[in-house]
């Protein structure tokens, strides 16, 4: 009786699971989405399986992303420049040691692995290029070394170790990510300096800006680790990485591992920064979308064309490309500890990193000329900061822009009204709207130029030039089974249900990195909205739009 009962209910179960409508759509689409990868790639189903992907990264490179370089052989001189500074990105991230540096990069010295710095990484890359082509010669780093197909397939699908890539699963990802991307079809990039003006827009509530040290070594009910210590369970090689850069720079860095009473408060700064970039902070995110300032300053160095006026060294600034635009809705309302972190920010990134807030005040006695109206007890404005903008005693900065709204602008849930009141300080003709728990990568900024070509119209005056750009998240989670489902119906959401709605020339828009017309949202009403307590999702209707 028991066993009949089992399998009447599992039965029952199976049989309402299949009945599912949405089980056999998403059935569909990932097939459709399958279909859809390998026409772009033209159905060459082998070489995807089989090729190694590494080894055409420098010919596709040149080709797609730096065309307007020189390029001798189907290799772009500048290659070897614009990767060594790839390579110094990861290695200051500390995904990659100096030994693991050395052998990824065309150029790096001994006593450079350890001692990259953040002021480095936006500094002028200024190399010699060479007048002829005969004088030019370079010796590829052992990952562009090619691999036939059974090679390829041994290492790639059946686990076996190569000693020439990285160990670490986040770098191998990247490193993948960007030979399979070059490997699509890509819109031809803007040159430098005609890249169209594009901003960044985050938006903030109440989300963690910075970790600090009394969270990291706090016990929780329930904790039986501090989190610093987890870390670095979870981050040794990293951890590892980063110890070895601290000592290049500071000798009285203490070699004592998880000893943290061992640290000083000045090494405690760097350990919170440390531990901010492998959890869900806004510095994280900001920090990975300012990378767009360096990439583009190396498109300028690399392939502009200099017969511009516009492109002369006192005309040319980033900044004037690229905006991260933070819409902190509580800023009025920040403690001490959120408005240290939001200064820090300003003193770390460039100044393309601005702020904007909704400020309130009393409805005052000039009310009437101003026409307020009598209902309305406060007066609301849209204000911008900027890394200029003066401190009180308290480090809240006045802000720069102060423009007056009509009214109380929080009409939804929040987050809609958050980034539409911004959008007055949005710079440029396109937005990429980014939520606070995302990331970036430099070797993928560096591929802006092309992201923006696909809104190139196919004639002066086309009506049915995008909108829209949708792209892929890398989603990940390894702390348990409901991360992996969380991940996983993101993955089936903002990848393979995306992928087959591109078919259908339609994109749902869903807190994801895609990049707008602004100048087309600003006619439908805002990037985000919706109406409170009616719909779940607000990011949607910019893609319903």
């Amino acid at each position: 009786a028991d066993l009949w009962l089992w399998f009447v209910l599992w039965s029952i179960t199976f049989l309402l699971f299949n009945s599912d409508t949405q089980l056999w759509f998403t059935i569909a689409c990932t097939f459709l989405g399958l279909a859809t990868t390998l026409k772009q790639r033209a159905w060459h189903v082998q070489a995807f399986i089989t090729e190694h992907a590494p080894a055409k990264i420098p010919s596709r490179f040149a080709r797609k992303v730096m065309p307007y370089s020189k390029i001798v052989d189907n290799f772009s001189v500048a290659f070897p420049f614009v990767w060594d500074r790839i390579i110094e990105f990861m290695r200051y991230e500390d995904d990659i040691d100096g030994n693991m540096m050395g052998m990824l990069a065309f150029h790096s010295a001994q006593r450079e692995r350890d001692s990259v710095r953040y002021a480095d990484l936006y500094s002028p890359v200024q190399p010699e290029l060479p007048e002829e082509e005969g004088e030019f010669r370079v010796q590829l780093p052992r990952l562009f070394n090619w691999k036939n197909a059974s090679e390829t397939c041994f290492k790639t699908y059946c686990g076996v170790p190569d000693r020439n890539e990285p160990t670490d699963g986040d770098v191998r990802w990247r490193l993948t990510a960007l030979a399979r991307g070059l490997g699509l079809p890509m819109a031809r990039p803007y040159r430098a300096p005609y890249i169209p003006a594009i901003t960044v827009l985050i938006p903030h509530y109440g989300e963690q800006i910075l970790i600090e040290k009394k969270e990291l070594v706090a016990r929780d009910k329930g904790a039986d680790v501090p989190l610093i210590h987890w870390l670095r369970q979870k981050y040794p090689e990293e951890f590892d990485a980063f110890t070895a850069r601290m000592k290049s720079r500071f000798h009285t860095w203490p070699t004592v591992g998880d000893l943290w009473v061992r640290y000083s408060d000045e090494q405690w700064d760097k350990l919170c920064y440390w531990a901010s970039m492998r959890l869900q902070t806004l510095f994280r995110t900001v920090a990975g979308m300012c990378l767009y300032y360096p990439a583009l300053q190396c498109h300028y160095e690399m392939q502009a064309d200099v017969r511009s006026p516009l492109a002369a060294p006192d005309v040319w600034k980033p900044e004037e490309l690229f905006t991260c635009l933070v819409s902190m809705q509580m800023y009025k309302y920040f403690n001490k500890t959120q408005l240290k972190h939001t200064n820090a920010m300003f003193k770390k990134f460039p100044a393309s990193f601005k702020v904007a807030f909704i400020d309130c005040e009393a409805r005052g006695e000039g009310w009437h000329r101003d026409e307020v109206s009598k209902t309305q007890d406060r007066r609301y404005f849209s204000c911008l900061l900027t890394r200029d903008c003066p401190e009180d005693v308290d480090g809240r900065r006045a802000p720069v822009y102060r423009i007056e709204l009509p009214g109380y602008p929080i009409l939804g849930d929040g987050k809609g009204d958050n980034q539409n009141h911004a959008i007055p300080f949005m710079r440029g003709h396109y937005s990429q709207c980014i939520d606070a728990n995302q990331g970036a990568y430099f070797e993928q900024m560096l591929m802006l130029p092309n992201a923006l070509g696909e809104f190139r119209p196919g004639a002066r005056g086309d009506g049915l030039s995008k909108r829209i750009v949708g792209f892929p998240e890398h989603i990940t989670s390894d702390i348990g089974s409901i991360g992996d489902f969380a991940a996983s119906a993101e993955v089936a959401f903002g990848t393979i249900l995306q992928r087959t709605y591109s078919v259908l020339g339609a994109r749902m828009h869903y807190g994801h990195p895609d990049i707008m017309n602004k100048v087309f949202m600003m006619q439908q009403g805002g990037v985000s909205k919706a109406t409170k307590t009616i719909n779940l999702s607000e990011d949607i209707f910019a893609g319903m739009d």
